[in-house]
């Protein structure tokens, strides 16, 4: 399917200069900013690739060629896309779960009942290009992916999710995406549907923390 990974998902053979900052905020929850904007709406670098640790969301300079041989990564981010090394997206086992939909991302301490991991799979064994159900153009449907709507701008949805990593163990993460805007630019589009511009739409912005 290497054809078709390169024309789905726009891919490139140079790490992106996209960065990560990080707030570390109460009870070790991380406020993480990727610069996801892959240079535009029609992008023209790799996904950045992390990993999530203890000192905050690492980004690991990684081509998407290289990434999809590469365990060094944990999840990666372009525009409104996230990506999983797991499945078809790389060769690891990082999965995610949606929670209930009146999971509040600060109450949740621990692994909930009944949770249904899934790895990426948003090719077939066919090779056929599973995609988001956006209404977007090109979007894969990712493990993530319900983390927006679009009712004319990218909302948010605040679906919490849990992660499961395995390098270097086993561990699990919540996440839940504030922003893929400014955030005075999303609270817009939250509210009104529209944003203003600029918007500093690509600029993602990721609350998240180890459960154990």
């Amino acid at each position: 399917c290497t054809d078709e990974f390169v024309s789905a998902l726009v891919l490139f053979d140079t790490p992106s200069t996209g960065q990560i900052k990080d707030d570390l905020h109460e009870r070790s929850t991380f406020e993480s900013v990727v610069d996801a904007s892959g240079g535009g709406l029609t992008p023209n670098q790799s996904f950045v690739y992390a990993r999530f640790t203890d000192a905050g969301l690492k980004r690991v300079e990684l081509s998407d060629e290289k990434a999809f041989r590469s365990l060094d990564w944990d999840v990666a981010f372009r525009r409104y896309v996230i990506r999983l090394n797991s499945g078809v997206s790389g060769p690891g086992d990082v999965t995610a779960a949606r929670t209930s939909p009146d999971t509040r991302f600060d109450d949740l301490e621990q692994l909930s009942d009944g949770l249904s991991f899934r790895s990426e799979e948003y090719f077939t064994e066919s090779c056929d290009f599973v995609n988001d159900s956006s209404g977007l153009p090109g979007g894969p449907g990712t493990a993530l992916a319900s983390f927006w709507s679009y009712p004319g701008c990218v909302s948010m949805t605040h679906n919490v999710y849990v992660v499961e990593v395995t390098q270097p163990k086993k561990r699990h993460v919540k996440l839940e995406v504030l922003a893929y805007y400014s955030l005075s630019a999303q609270r817009s589009c939250d509210t009104n549907g529209r944003v203003p511009s600029p918007s500093g739409a690509g600029n993602l912005r990721i609350r998240w923390a180890f459960i154990d």
